[in-house]
């Protein structure tokens, strides 16, 4: 059974291994903001790299997994890319959830040319737009889902959108998105809330929503405060369309209070649950020992995260050259992905180092307790 002593128990190495092995740096949230999402992830790159290494590793070198906990700090994530680099000799790192974290590592990856590959930041701030990037990630950034979100609203014929976010880079990134895109899809945001992490009461917040008119929210918050605010309507009878525009969040947040009160609630999603492959990585992680395993897309996440970064050590001719390693990310082609719809296979391309589009986004609806895909 898997848990975040053991796998720190796990990273309890020393550099004597790095020649013969090939050290990969792991830092997430065990502690912190996204402590959930990690708790969920971790199991699945722990069970792909023991796959891995039990048929023979890479070129016969073992990977040798060397778990931190950052606690969604940015301080700390530094002085652990740093350990990483300097006492382990690692030449990639792969990374978790929280975007001001990861906002942080890729200023360190950028000035230390070690290649970064993150599981879970939205943060606009992460888009590499040209040339080639030290920071990739599995998840879409704001923008590309802020597109697929209008126009969704406008399908469904909501004007009137009110937004709740947190204070953190991923809400503030987003609602630039939302307030530069929504005229031209004649959407008109009448009002917004930033909310400090891990707030437990959001009354006034959401009377404040109510009081503008709003028929459609943006909720753009972590589980602690997602459920805040769905508590916080619930309690005042305002039952507005609700969109939220993380998956995990959302499920993680279902899981703190009554799922009836998200009952109509829809999310944005990148993946495609009747995807073989999917369920594949689902039974994967139940059967590794992952506690609580919840199917929606933290587990595939992780998985094409892990999974990348093992195809791009493989392609980079020499393991032990971290500009190799980075230059590879762009040279996978034939790898399918566990995100996106059927047959996306594929890695990074010059100016996008994130993996999908606005088109290959799909949105799911919480109905009896449960996320269902909706058109």
């Amino acid at each position: 059974m898997l848990t975040a002593l053991s796998l720190l128990l796990f990273s309890s190495v020393t550099p004597s291994f790095a020649a013969e092995t090939i050290n990969v740096g792991f830092t997430t949230d065990f502690s912190g903001l996204d402590a959930s999402m990690a708790m969920q992830e971790a199991p699945v790159v722990e069970m792909v790299v023991k796959k891995i290494n039990a048929a023979g590793g890479i070129n016969g070198r073992q990977i040798n997994l060397i778990t931190q906990d950052n606690g969604s700090d940015p301080a700390k994530v530094i002085g652990i890319a740093k350990m990483f680099k300097e006492k382990y000799k690692c030449k990639v790192i792969i990374a978790g959830p929280t975007s001001s974290v990861c906002i942080a590592l890729k200023n360190w990856a950028d000035q230390n040319h070690v290649p970064v590959i993150a599981i879970d930041p939205q943060s606009d701030k992460l888009w590499v737009k040209s040339g080639k990037s030290w920071f990739f990630r599995s998840e879409t950034p704001a923008s590309p889902r802020v597109e697929a979100i209008l126009a969704r609203l406008k399908k469904l014929g909501h004007t009137k959108v009110a937004f709740e976010g947190t204070t953190l880079a991923w809400g503030t990134d987003t609602l630039a998105s939302f307030k530069a895109r929504a005229p031209s899809f004649g959407i008109n945001i009448v009002s917004e809330v930033l909310v400090e992490p891990k707030s437990k009461d959001l009354s006034i917040q959401a009377k404040k929503l109510k009081d503008s008119g709003a028929k459609a929210v943006i909720c753009v918050d972590y589980d602690a405060e997602t459920a805040g605010l769905a508590r916080a309507m619930s309690a005042i009878g305002w039952k507005p369309y609700v969109i939220h525009t993380s998956m995990a969040n959302l499920t993680a947040s279902m899981g703190l209070i009554p799922t009836e009160m998200f009952n109509g609630w829809e999310v944005i999603q990148q993946i495609d649950p009747t995807k073989p492959l999917i369920k594949q990585i689902w039974a994967d992680a139940k059967a590794y020992g992952a506690k609580n395993v919840v199917e929606d897309e933290k587990g595939p996440r992780a998985y094409d995260a892990i999974n990348l970064l093992v195809e791009a050590v493989k392609l980079s001719g020499n393991p032990d050259d971290s500009t190799a390693i980075r230059d590879a990310f762009y040279k996978i082609k034939t790898y399918e992905r566990a995100l996106g719809p059927k047959g996306g296979k594929g890695g990074y391309t010059e100016g996008k180092n994130h993996l999908l589009d606005s088109k290959d986004l799909l949105f799911a609806a919480v109905k009896a307790g449960k996320l269902t895909t909706v058109k």
